[in-house]
């Protein structure tokens, strides 16, 4: 396991909050991808040196579990390590701590490497493993379970891909997806439940000026509901799955 964990404050902002004034799950998204950046930048791999080596990191899995969501104008401390390399995959972690220290969020994300002139995976070199402090023959996994396609779609919508949606990469950024896959929650969940955890495996990438349907399946159950969520290209090629469970208020 990596020894390298990198930590930065962040401070909850009006412009990141929902309408209770706690942190909206994108935001706690973004921050992720932000702090991983940051890592790979101070260990000298980030986003210039990708892009000087035709090379980019693609998110392909997250799963992550809200214990408790910040509010407006706290100050909490992001965290990120490498827990293990393998091939092309890199699984990283991440956690989120309160003022007092408390543990209020924890992520687990798989990514892989991509040359970004062929568009496909690309064998993570040696250069990067030692940067990143993990050893060649830990090669461990993280267990993400499987992800259920909805077959009794309750709400459908549709969405087009603007110029904001999209990342340094060229294509739609991760947390879009999200996006899309909560705005087929009914209203009625979003105010009176709360999001505690939620899966996504990206499966194919899209582009701007893209037209994409995403489909959602809700499973009642006491106290909780689950949301199946699917989001297809306008090919019908599925792009996305995700499962998001909610808990009374």
């Amino acid at each position: 396991m990596s020894k390298f964990i990198t930590s930065k404050q962040y401070e909850i902002h009006f412009y990141e909050i929902d309408y209770s004034k706690k942190a909206l799950i994108t935001s706690i998204v973004n921050f992720f991808g932000d702090i991983a950046m940051q890592q790979s930048d101070d260990l000298g791999i980030g986003l210039d040196w990708l892009i000087g080596e035709n090379l980019a990191w693609v998110i392909y899995k997250w799963d992550v579990t809200m214990i408790r969501y910040p509010k407006l104008n706290e100050k909490v401390t992001v965290r990120t390590w490498p827990y293990s390399l393998r091939k092309f995959y890199a699984y990283r972690q991440f956690d989120i701590l309160d003022e007092e220290g408390n543990v209020i969020c924890t992520a687990d994300s798989i990514w892989f490497l991509i040359d970004v002139k062929r568009r496909k995976p690309t064998k993570i070199s040696d250069e990067m493993y030692e940067a990143y402090g993990v050893a060649k023959d830990f090669n461990e996994s993280v267990d993400f379970g499987k992800l259920q396609v909805p077959k009794d779609i309750e709400v459908e919508k549709y969405f087009n891909v603007r110029y904001s949606d999209i990342d340094t990469n060229k294509h739609v950024n991760n947390v879009k997806y999200i996006d899309w896959c909560i705005e087929t929650v009914p209203v009625d969940v979003v105010l009176n439940y709360s999001l505690k955890n939620i899966k996504v495996i990206y499966e194919k990438e899209t582009r701007y000026g893209e037209k994409i349907k995403t489909s959602t399946e809700k499973i009642r159950e006491k106290d909780k509901v689950t949301f199946l969520h699917m989001i297809e290209g306008e090919d019908g090629k599925r792009l996305t799955l995700a499962r998001s469970e909610w808990e009374a208020v």
